[in-house]
Parts: structure tokens; C-alpha cells; sequence
């Protein structure tokens, strides 16, 4: 199972998510999204990655679109 910390650092590491600030919450392999994105797009390829992570059987997108 991919572990917390992990998947905040891939997602922080993706260019295409650069200025955003997400978290990541985990427990027991479902993941919880929370923070700020710029675009609609980004919101959908955060929750994407993390449904991609190993051991994810669950995926609560609360990511919050901040335009501006």
C-alpha cells in the first residue's frame, strides 16, 4: 500500500500541479484530497493519480477550485 507521504510527494512533484497545495489524508487505503487548485482539470488529475496509487480502493476529492 502506497504510504501518505508518498503520494504527497508525487503529487507535488507533477509540473502540471505546480502552485497547488494539496493534501493528503490515508487510512486504510482510501484517500481524502483536500486544498487548493487552480482549475478544474488539476482537481481531475490529483484524484486520478491518487486512484492510481497502489492499494487505493477509494478516492474523496475535496480539492477546492481558487481561480486568480
Amino acid at each position: 500500500m502506497i504510504e501518505k507521504s508518498e503520494l504527497e510527494g508525487i503529487l507535488k512533484g507533477t509540473s502540471s500541479l505546480q502552485g497547488c497545495v494539496i493534501s493528503v489524508g490515508l487510512s486504510k487505503g482510501k484517500v481524502t484530497l483536500t486544498g487548493k487548485v487552480h482549475s478544474p482539470e488539476q482537481k481531475k488529475e490529483a484524484e486520478q493519480m491518487a486512484w492510481q496509487a497502489w492499494g487505493v480502493w477509494a478516492v474523496g476529492n475535496e480539492l477546492v477550485i481558487e481561480q486568480g
